[in-house]
């Protein structure tokens, strides 16, 4: 029997992304990838638009990176998110980050006009994310000693990999989910790989 060499990951496109509306009513969210147990919501990612001024929703016990995806088709255009409990956070380029906690009361303020942005958020309590801007040339490091609960990569602009040897053509706003241990380049375009992690002593 020869062995299976097909690359252990699953591409989804942005049209099978879930519709899910906003807990303040204000807008919708495009749900990525959810993890929930018998304690509530694990983890979640997600994409969506902000159109106007206003304050996030309360997402208290979770913690949120929030990125930067667009938002410079004109100059001085981004979001600055001013935060009740920690410094204002600036983002003004691509792939621009904001860490902070989701019971945190944060207001949203538009620098010029509307922009998308991709939200991680996990339980504060067990988990964690470690989020990292890509720009190709980049070589995608998966090693680690934590148990590992999903580790993807969402494109920000029409992608070009290497995975496992085999080339992959990714389109702009699609999100890869890596099943197992993979080697993975990026060879052209951006986006943002993420990792998230249990930090229970066990799993």
């Amino acid at each position: 029997m020869m062995p299976n060499t097909q690359p252990r990951f699953q591409l989804i496109l942005q049209d099978e992304y879930k519709r899910m509306p906003w807990k303040n009513g204000l807008g919708e969210t495009l749900e990525i990838h959810r993890a929930d147990d018998v304690n509530g919501l694990r983890f979640r990612i997600s994409q969506a638009a902000v159109v106007e001024d206003g304050v996030f929703s309360d997402f208290s016990g979770l913690h949120r990176t929030l990125v930067l995806l667009s938002g410079l088709v004109e100059k001085h255009n981004g979001m600055t998110l001013h935060h009740q409990s920690q410094p204002d956070s600036v983002l003004e380029n691509p792939l621009d980050m904001a860490r902070f906690s989701g019971g945190d009361e944060t207001h949203a303020t538009l620098h010029n006009r509307a922009i998308e942005d991709l939200n991680i958020m996990v339980r504060e309590t067990d988990t964690k994310a470690n989020v990292l801007a890509c720009v190709a040339p980049y070589v995608i490091k998966k090693n680690t000693d934590q148990t590992v609960l999903l580790e993807g990569f969402y494109a920000n602009q029409a992608c070009r990999f290497f995975i496992d040897k085999t080339e992959l053509l990714v389109e702009s706003q699609s999100f890869i989910r890596f099943e197992q241990h993979t080697e993975t380049q990026l060879v052209t375009g951006s986006g943002v790989w993420i990792q998230v992690l249990s930090t229970k002593m066990t799993e």
